[in-house]
């Protein structure tokens, strides 16, 4: 069987020699682990369009349950992101996460553009790396069936006033029915992740917040992340080791 569809290699491995067995998020098919034969080899012509965070149109063909890469057209390499070690830390833990939450042999469309518009941000600087990491992950857990449900207490209904976010939960609670696991959420904070987790894809970073409302809703995400998937990212931790030297 042969596939064609546009995707984003986010992991690689080199495999003897030359070639290398990647995972590509692509848009039709989420996510397919392939070997591109070849593909380290100087004069190999899939060598660009097959190393991690390359964008491209790629052609398949699946033999046995074993997927190949037989063109790959890069679109976009993200350049600016391989000569600054933070950013592609940061970058390396998107694609970790992505691997974790995306689906496989089903449409991945928005699981694509999330990524490439994160990735596209990061690269450009046009938006804090706390803010893009915040909404990346809870637009990729809302995508994948982990939506916090912040719409009010989930005890009371309680929608305003003092709140906090029960990450194992996974709801928002008024301060009457705060736990010891709560995290604080600020109004703006609060206001933030109902956007992110209700706005489509073209407007998920269409909003503002304080430094400190910013903080408020890293460390939400984050902790949201960590106890809904019950695991912890090596990318996360290496980002955090060099984000503090900063």
């Amino acid at each position: 069987m042969n596939l064609s569809t546009s995707g984003l290699i986010i992991r690689e491995f080199h495999v003897g020699e030359s070639d290398r067995l990647v995972t590509v998020l692509t848009r039709d098919f989420g996510l397919i682990r392939a070997f591109a034969s070849g593909a380290r080899s100087i004069k190999g012509k899939k060598q660009a369009g097959t190393q991690l965070l390359s964008y491209g149109n790629f052609a398949f063909t699946e033999r046995k349950d074993t997927y190949r890469i037989t063109e790959a057209e890069c679109l976009d390499v993200f350049f600016a992101l391989r000569s600054d070690l933070v950013k592609l830390s940061l970058a390396q833990y998107f694609c970790e996460l992505c691997g974790a939450l995306a689906p496989e042999q089903d449409d991945a469309a928005d699981y694509l553009r999330v990524m490439l518009n994160t990735l596209k941000f990061l690269e450009t600087d046009r938006l804090p790396a706390l803010q893009l990491k915040a909404v990346l992950e809870l637009a990729l857990l809302s995508l994948a069936g982990y939506m916090p449900d912040v719409s009010g207490c989930a005890v009371c209904g309680a929608k305003s006033g003092p709140m906090g976010l029960d990450p194992v939960g996974g709801v928002a609670l008024c301060q009457n029915h705060l736990t010891g696991r709560c995290l604080p959420l600020s109004a703006g904070t609060l206001q933030a992740m109902r956007h992110i987790t209700g706005a489509p894809v073209e407007r998920l970073f269409s909003f503002t917040l304080s430094p400190a409302g910013m903080q408020e809703l890293g460390a939400a995400s984050e902790a949201l992340v960590k106890a809904q998937l019950e695991r912890s990212f090596k990318t996360l931790d290496f980002y955090h080791t060099l984000s503090a030297t900063e």
